[in-house]
């Protein structure tokens, strides 16, 4: 458990790392983004310019110790690989380490433009990758470094005209996958693609021809972002109709005949069932009604935000998931004593069955023609949770559950919280008599004599462990909360939820303190005897503090999140 809260700090870290780095200002680059096909299944793009120092600054940032981290992904390339790719591979990490080291030099090693823009997308199968250029050959200069310390040498080739590198890395089916690059016109870019892609493919790719269906960005673009209320120069998707045709069809789109150009005949065999007109015309359905992911990024000012949509058309799922949002406690914002960990679940139990009961009816009902969907369909109708959630109805009342914990002080000789600024309130509709239902299956505490409405009740009494590690948490009852609580901070929290009424204001709610709950978690481990490992050292000085969102909106499920760096942290 505590490497899987590692792992999943270090990931949320590292792709908030990558986003927060765009800065004032919005170059238009409609020639550039005329080179994205408009079937690409997959779409990024930074138009606001990204400053490469501050980029290289929030990898400092997030990773405290890169250059453990790039050891560590170094000596796993050789473990996997001890071919010249793998030492290519490490030779890229090891420059971008160089890189993080001294960012201020960052564009004279590298020819990559001080504020650049960047564009990331798919032709067909090939991910695509284009960074705005300061000086090209200063570009190439790196690439020849790259190549000189992993002994991988490039093949030059042309295409209409244009110089591009060929670095043939390892076998892929019948083919090689080949890294391509090529600097043109301020322009960096570089694919990752199949050498049996013809050159046509690889010209698009490349941005040396234009796609002949080009991404309309007017058309197409602005209004989705207007409409999911998404910044458009900082745009991106993955949607479904595009993935969709490449599982139904062999030649529908770009993606799927490079899918099966690449894994032949029996790639193709394995889909046959779904290569039917009535699988196209059910697939095409479900893309309508859930036509894919949507997202953004504001990284102007702190805190920084995102926001990320999977959007819905399906009407009567989202009435029925709307009817699942709950109340979620009012929490501190970021600037003013954030929290060290905060989490908070918005759910209404009293619809939990009614809702998982309409969204599975009609997800088991749909009128579905395709023989893989009708088989998916009958699986589902034989194993159906709905008796399952009959139990919730018990806790038919609950509204939500929020958890925040604002300081801990451990004890250095137990590793035992020795202080604790700490609230957990439960949120329902009588929370007295919720509270006094749920004792009923304690028969100690049965009997209790609860609080009066807004009066407070020491709990050590009841609980005489807690006394013994120097706590005295509280129990305060309104007709709508339970709080249980201890400390200053968890005391103005209890008081102002205990004056806020219920409503229906979302579905989950997570905060973190990096630095502050890493160092406290380390220091229960140090007072135990336990080894802390490399990655709770890096995260006790990461300077995040992450709060994160989930609601349901008439247009889909969205996810927000805000981020501020403390910049003296990360110095």
């Amino acid at each position: 458990m505590r490497t899987l809260f590692i792992a999943v700090a270090l990931l949320i870290a590292a792709i908030v790392a990558y986003v927060q780095l765009a800065a004032n200002g919005s170059k238009q680059s409609s020639e550039q983004l005329s080179f994205i096909p408009a079937d690409t299944a997959l779409l990024s793009v930074h138009l606001d310019p990204i400053n490469f120092s501050d980029y290289l600054n929030m990898q400092v940032a997030s990773l405290h110790n890169p250059e453990e981290t790039i050891e560590l992904l170094t000596n796993l390339l050789d473990i996997m690989d001890k071919s010249d790719t793998g030492y290519f591979i490490a030779a890229l990490l090891e420059n971008f380490q160089q890189l993080i080291d001294e960012p201020e030099q960052a564009t004279e090693v590298t020819g990559i433009a001080a504020e650049f823009q960047a564009l990331s997308y798919l032709v067909g199968a090939s991910p695509v990758l284009r960074l705005e250029l300061e000086n090209e050959q200063t570009f190439w200069r790196w690439f020849d470094r790259i190549e000189m310390q992993s002994q991988l040498w490039h093949q030059s080739a042309e295409l209409d005209g244009v110089s591009y590198r060929r670095y043939s890395l390892f076998p892929l089916s019948e083919h090689n996958l080949e890294l391509l690059v090529t600097a043109r016109n301020g322009w960096g870019t570089l694919v990752l693609t199949s050498s049996g892609f013809d050159p046509e493919h690889h010209a698009t790719a490349l941005a040396i021809r234009k796609p002949a269906d080009p991404l309309n960005w007017r058309q197409e673009v602005a209004p989705l972002a207007s409409n999911y209320q998404l910044d458009e120069a900082t745009f991106g998707w993955l949607r479904s109709a595009e993935l969709l045709k490449a599982i139904t069809s062999t030649d529908q789109n770009r993606l799927a005949k490079d899918l099966h150009q690449l894994f032949g005949s029996q790639f193709a065999a394995s889909l046959a069932d779904w290569h039917t007109p009535a699988c196209q015309a059910d697939t095409a359905a479900i893309a309508s009604n859930w036509p894919g992911v949507y997202f953004d990024n504001q990284l102007s000012k702190q805190p920084m935000t995102s926001r990320m949509l999977i959007a819905s058309n399906d009407q009567a799922a989202m009435a029925s998931l709307s009817n699942l949002r709950g109340f979620i406690a009012p929490q501190l914002p970021l600037s003013s004593q954030p929290a060290m960990l905060q989490l908070g679940l918005g759910l209404n139990i009293g619809q939990l069955l009614p809702a998982v009961s309409e969204l599975w009816s009609a997800t088991s009902n749909a009128s579905f023609q395709c023989p893989p969907l009708v088989e998916m369909q009958t699986a589902m109708k034989s194993s159906n949770p709905l008796a399952a959630l009959a139990m919730a109805g018990m806790a038919g009342s609950v509204q939500g559950v929020s958890f925040s914990v604002n300081e801990v002080d451990i004890d250095p000789a137990s590793g035992m919280p020795a202080a604790l600024d700490a609230l957990f309130s439960v949120s329902a509709d009588n929370a007295h008599s919720l509270l006094q239902s749920l004792l009923m299956f304690y028969p100690p505490l049965a009997d209790i004599t609860f609080p009066q409405v807004g009066e407070e009740m020491e709990l050590n009494e009841l609980f005489p462990m807690a006394a013994a590690f120097g706590l005295a948490p509280k129990l305060m009852l309104t007709e709508e909360h339970a709080m249980i609580y201890q400390g200053k901070q968890a005391t103005a929290q209890a008081q102002t939820l205990a004056g806020t009424a219920l409503s229906q204001n979302g579905l989950l709610h997570f905060a973190m303190d990096y630095a502050r709950l890493f160092s406290a978690m380390a220091e229960g481990m140090a007072a135990t005897g336990a080894e802390i490992p490399p990655e709770f050292e890096a995260l006790q000085d990461a300077p995040y503090q992450l709060d994160m969102s989930m609601d349901i909106e008439a247009q889909g499920i969205a996810i927000e999140s805000r981020m501020n760096l403390n910049n003296k942290a990360a110095q």
